[in-house]
């Protein structure tokens, strides 16, 4: 009894304590875009000031070539790369990079594009040839598997499969075909899918019109719904039954690679390549309307991240100077811009964590005033090799991790 006592008060003491002195609270950043879908960190508890001077670069890991992002849960981290002819997933501690296990899942000379996501258990992984899998976190087994193109006639977009998987309820759901396709997330069971496409019908340009967007889960009218952004424009469908709510027509000469942007009543969506441009939705009433329409904001593939009535985003092609600006929702106008690299940027605690694609992270203030920079630093440390940092940095209990097409992923403390 005295025992019991005294492991309660202890219990109370150092809850008090961790109240009182503000003991660092867990993030995890357990799929594509964070916790939310929307690039945006609850994280406080770092320093943006840390890039300055001599930035403390934690670790550098070989985790072969792809564009597949981070994945973090209790301190795992979870992503793809492709080394030779093999698509592999890893699971690296995230503090210090060492490889708790990896499983090369598929033959394959594409590139893994996108993002694992976890969830409880189990992690979900889609291949660059269309396989999607669920594999136990712990060790990295397969307890499922589909092969999207022999099982379902899914047609294969021209650089690989490059939406992610998004977990609703039961479900494990996937922007393919004309407006998605769902599986039961336990045992890979196909609940609904969308018409497949004919590219050369549909899409002027074939596959490349393909769409490698990832699902964007929202409420609407009492339903859970989900966004599906195709080559022709965009879906709004039921996500337990995937049938179509709503459509606005947007076609393009390009993929369409960045997410709709969701908020209020309202979608924003981007596109780049020929007939760039970009447009903002009302979806309040029976039909989606477009409220304006312009070039401000012509996102190739790097998603915008929305903060109090305004866009931050790269405006342009990858390739060349692509000014990161910021726009006003209300009317589309620009508020500034600065001229960069093609950036991907996230979002933390007032400040935005922006990853050009020659390899420097830049921090500065969210603000439509002027953009105002806190720090910056080249994350390879003036290394000479292949750079194209086309995925989003991601920043996750004091640390930024930023991933290399090449090979690299880099780990930086920006811990207070």
């Amino acid at each position: 009894m005295k025992t019991r006592t005294l492991v309660y008060v202890l219990a109370i003491f150092i809850f008090g304590i961790s109240t009182q002195y503000g003991i660092a609270e867990d993030f995890d950043w357990p799929h594509w875009r964070g916790p939310n879908g929307d690039g945006i960190s609850m994280e406080t508890d770092w320093d943006p000031e840390a890039l300055g001077g001599d930035p403390k670069i934690l670790w550098n890991v070989n985790i072969g070539i792809g564009h597949s992002n981070v994945a973090i849960k209790d301190n795992r981290l979870y992503l793809m790369g492709r080394r030779g002819s093999e698509e592999v997933v890893y699971c690296l501690n995230a503090q210090t990079g060492e490889e708790i296990w990896s499983n090369s899942l598929t033959e394959s000379f594409e590139d893994p594009n996108t993002t694992p996501t976890i969830d409880g258990k189990y992690v979900y992984t889609l291949s660059g040839t269309g396989i999607l899998y669920c594999l136990k976190a712990k060790n990295g087994k397969v307890r499922w598997k589909k092969d999207l193109i022999s099982e379902y006639d899914v047609v294969k977009p021209r650089y690989g499969f490059g939406g992610s998987p998004v977990i609703e309820g039961d479900l494990v759901i996937l922007n393919l075909n004309l407006s998605g396709i769902a599986f039961e997330k336990n045992n890979g069971k196909k609940v609904w899918i969308s018409e497949k496409y004919h590219p050369s019908n549909i899409c002027p340009q074939g596959k490349n019109m393909a769409s490698y967007a990832t699902p964007v889960i929202f409420d609407w009218e009492g339903k859970r719904c989900a966004l599906m952004y195709h080559c022709t424009g965009l879906y709004s469908v039921d996500v337990q039954t995937g049938k179509q709510l709503w459509y606005f027509e947007f076609m393009a000469l390009g993929a369409k690679a960045s997410d709709p942007i969701i908020f209020e009543n309202k979608v924003f969506i981007s596109t780049g390549y020929a007939l760039a441009r970009c447009v903002l939705i009302e979806i309040t009433g029976n039909e989606p309307k477009a409220l304006w329409e312009n070039e401000n904001m012509r996102n190739e593939f790097s998603s915008c991240v929305y903060v109090d009535g305004y866009l931050y985003g790269s405006d342009g092609d990858a390739g060349g100077l692509c000014p990161l600006r910021c726009i006003e929702v209300k009317t589309g106008d620009v508020m500034w811009e600065k001229k960069m690299r093609m950036v991907s940027i996230i979002v933390a605690d007032g400040k935005l964590i922006m990853l050009e694609e020659e390899g420097t992270l830049h921090i500065a203030e969210v603000t439509p005033s002027s953009y105002q920079e806190i720090s910056s630093c080249d994350v390879l440390e003036g290394e000479r090799t292949l750079r194209k940092f086309w995925t989003p940095p991601v920043l996750c209990n004091s640390k930024i991790y930023c991933r290399n097409y090449a090979f690299d992923l880099v780990c930086i403390d920006v811990s207070k």
